[in-house]
């Protein structure tokens, strides 16, 4: 029998019309697999439709094609797929998440171990460093194109999901995948430049701001940094400038848990969560209704922030102890 990879190759080679989107508040792995995989769809000759549910923010809006991305969905027309990349929840496609049942054929792609497998074709990888190596897989495999934009996608997003190849979920595929891409043209000094290192004034204020908010918890093993509302507004940027913060925690020695928590409205906090050796954050965000992977994961909270981080601090705290049940 054909495996999942083999059967979503067989479907993007054969088919001449699609639907591609990510994940609401993307990011470089979600943007860069979905614009690659569009890119080598479409110099294959075949119709191919780029959605996300907002504006693409810098600096990922730089990456090549996204400019091609569209917000509004045409119900109307007959895909023979849509592809839905690098989301572990239907529930993260947004106001898109309906209109699924409207297409014959819904492939899912993607590297998160809560993925729910909500496709009818599902390509699902936990042990894959990004969707970005799952798109690299799947064009090989279907003998579609992979020139010098495609690979650059690619690169960039592995290169983001990877944080420049240091996290723990690099491995030596990840790496042989990297120089095949080199290879076909992806240049990681400018991608680097363009995606990894393109600030603007305001994220620098912001997280000058951010850093002055770190507190130490549970005997210095978590530390929190808070980003509100009023911070946003004061350095005049977006919540797409708070993008990685969370790295910043977690730096801190003798950390295991790092958190980052984000105000994204009135009473609407983001948790974003990373572990340094041991701590599975992806089954502590489950907790919360969120997921995610073993080392990276989140989730959203409805209420005030000093409840959500309380509450947190409660179950993390059990978490770090083993007594969560």
């Amino acid at each position: 029998m054909m495996t999942s990879l083999g059967k979503i190759a067989a479907v993007l080679a054969k088919g001449s019309r699609f639907l591609l989107m990510t994940h609401k508040d993307p990011d470089g792995d979600g943007l860069g697999s979905m614009l690659a995989l569009g890119k080598s769809l479409s110099d294959a000759g075949k119709e191919v439709s780029l959605l996300a549910q907002d504006p693409i923010q810098p600096p990922l809006n730089l990456l090549k094609g996204a400019d091609k991305i569209v917000n509004i969905l045409d119900i109307d027309k007959d895909f023979d797929a849509a592809v839905a990349l690098d989301c572990a929840e239907k529930s993260r496609l947004g106001e898109f998440e309906n209109h699924l049942r409207n297409y014959r054929l819904v492939i899912n792609i993607d590297h998160h171990e809560t993925n729910e497998s909500f496709g009818d074709l599902n390509l699902v990888k936990p042990e894959s460093s990004s969707t970005g190596e799952l798109v690299f897989r799947l064009l090989e495999e279907a003998g579609l194109p992979m020139g010098s934009d495609i690979a650059g996608n690619i690169f960039a997003a592995i290169q983001t999901d990877t944080g420049s190849f240091r996290y723990s979920n690099t491995t030596a595929e990840t790496l042989r995948i990297a120089a095949a891409l080199m290879d076909r043209g992806a240049d990681p000094w400018e991608i680097s430049k363009k995606v990894m290192d393109s600030y603007g004034l305001p994220r620098l204020r912001l997280l000058e701001m951010a850093l002055s908010t770190i507190e130490s918890h549970h005997e210095g093993s978590i530390a929190i940094m808070i980003v509100s509302q009023e911070m946003f507004q004061k350095a005049g940027a977006q919540q797409s400038d708070s993008e990685r913060f969370v790295d910043y925690p977690r730096f801190i020695f003798g950390v295991e848990l790092g958190v980052l928590i984000r105000e994204t409205g009135e009473n609407d906090c983001k948790f974003s969560l990373r572990s340094n050796s041991w701590l599975n954050v992806a089954s502590l965000a489950s907790r919360f209704g969120g997921g995610g992977h073993v080392r990276a994961a989140g989730f959203s909270f409805q209420g005030s922030l000093e409840d959500g981080k309380n509450d947190f601090l409660k179950e993390a705290g059990r978490f770090l102890d083993g007594t969560c049940g």
